[in-house]
């Protein structure tokens, strides 16, 4: 029961997530909406207000057939328009931003509840349309059902000028930018909640010789169900510890997980274990805070290319980059779940944040680093962070590193006297704050 309702999770949140989510249940509501109407035709709808409304009744059979017929053409064409647009609009953003934003563009609501009303207007007049002049109603024309279908329509086309405007909005790299950046900064603020500080329980500091788990499969490790998987642990009565965070790629047969002890069990555990566990290709920033540093930071590297060329966005993605690197700083590197009798029993690694900053900052420095602006960017980011590191002193080191970094490819690439002094102003400016170690080396400028 418990591996179902897992599986049910997980499949929940892939549906919620498809771009048919909101289309199909949108549509389904309009099919009964359409035998709802069908029924009180039957009861005499149209009859009531034949004479107290008659301009909402179409009373002529060719009529309501030309009418349906036309609106099921429009809808028809409008929502083939449409789609159209959403694949341009996906192909654009794959090729000048990063493909990895796909998902999130796809999962937009607002859009998906648009296609779902041109899907479920279609679907209503089709319902109405083979029922016109049906046998077996008392009466041959359902006369309002085909004037809602009217209604219906002209709302349709409200909503594709709204459709239009939203698709030009969402493609603009603000707008994706500032969509990952929400969804990352709440992710790693829902992380930083549960964070219970430094210090790890010594139930996980001597896991040298614990016995191995074999990963049974091969794919990337993106989502378990802790609650379900602590359960396990408290059935069987051991410790995990994860070899590499969530988000890794296992390989068939290779080391994963490490348990506190050796049982004769430890296949069945390992078997139920990953039934609870979650694999699948997508990098989606909403299931791993880690994905959405990876986007901001690829988004920044296509925009410096040759071929797109565009250091706004660089800059615009850095900014994003120091607001999450700031908040990254109050998260420890190691994630402990603890069951319901506030037990530890599951320990994995998050991304360290060194690891995490030069994972971010290497590509962004090395295809920006004959831009001074760029630069300068990156030392803003430096100079941001260095006002919260007093309260995380052993993350000075790293800074200190990627300044240097940072200032070494500048030398070794920047040539222009004027903006190898603005570089130095800044760096200046850094050392004046007496936070790091030893202070960052200037470059040489020639008279």
């Amino acid at each position: 029961m418990n591996i179902l309702l897992s599986r049910l999770k997980f499949a929940y949140k892939y549906i919620i997530n498809s771009i048919g989510f909101y289309p199909t249940i949108i549509s389904l509501f309009f099919f009964g909406l359409a035998l709802w109407m069908l029924y009180l035709e039957a009861n005499g709808l149209s009859d009531r207000f034949k004479d107290d409304l008659p301009f909402m009744i179409i009373t002529n059979h060719e009529t309501a057939r030309l009418i349906l017929s036309s609106i099921t053409t429009g809808i028809i064409s409008l929502t083939v328009f449409s789609f159209t647009m959403v694949m341009l609009v996906l192909n654009q953003a794959a090729a000048n931003f990063t493909p990895r934003v796909i998902p999130g563009l796809i999962s937009y609501k607002s859009n998906q509840r648009v296609l779902g009303l041109y899907l479920g207007t279609l679907i209503y007049t089709l319902v109405v349309m083979v029922n016109v002049r049906a046998e077996y109603y008392s009466i041959s024309l359902p006369g309002f059902a085909v004037f809602l279908a009217m209604c219906l329509t002209i709302v349709c086309l409200g909503f594709f000028v709204y459709f239009i405007h939203s698709i030009s909005q969402s493609i603009q790299i603000e707008s994706i930018l500032e969509s990952i950046y929400h969804v990352t900064h709440t992710g790693l603020s829902a992380e930083i909640a549960r964070d219970r500080g430094p210090g790890v329980p010594n139930v996980f500091t001597h896991a040298e010789n614990w016995h191995v788990l074999e990963s049974p499969t091969t794919g990337y490790l993106q989502s378990l169900d802790e609650e379900a998987v602590l359960n396990i642990c408290r059935d069987y009565d051991v410790v995990l510890k994860f070899e590499q965070p969530l988000g890794s790629f296992l390989i068939e047969g290779v080391p994963f997980a490490r348990v506190n002890k050796q049982h004769d069990h430890v296949e069945e555990f390992t078997e139920k274990f990953f039934s609870h566990v979650n694999f699948y290709r997508e990098e989606r920033p909403d299931a791993n805070y880690l994905f959405g540093f990876k986007h901001i930071t690829e988004s920044a590297v296509k925009a410096l290319s040759p071929g797109i060329n565009d250091p706004g966005t660089a800059i615009k993605s850095i900014d994003y980059l120091t607001d999450l690197f700031a908040l990254r700083m109050q998260l420890t590197d190691e994630k402990v779940l603890y069951d319901k009798d506030n037990a530890a029993r599951i320990s994995f690694e998050h991304e360290t944040f060194e690891t995490l900053y030069t994972m971010c900052l290497s590509p962004i420095r090395l295809y920006g680093k004959e831009s001074s602006v760029i630069i300068l960017r990156l030392l803003y980011l430096l100079r941001s962070l260095l006002f919260k590191v007093d309260a995380y002193p052993h993350l000075k080191p790293v800074l200190y590193s990627q300044g240097s970094d940072v200032l070494f490819d500048a030398d070794q690439v920047i040539r222009n006297p004027g903006d190898r002094k603005r570089i130095n102003l800044t760096v200046q400016e850094l050392n004046k704050l007496n936070v790091l170690d030893k202070a960052l080396p200037l470059l040489q400028v020639r008279a």
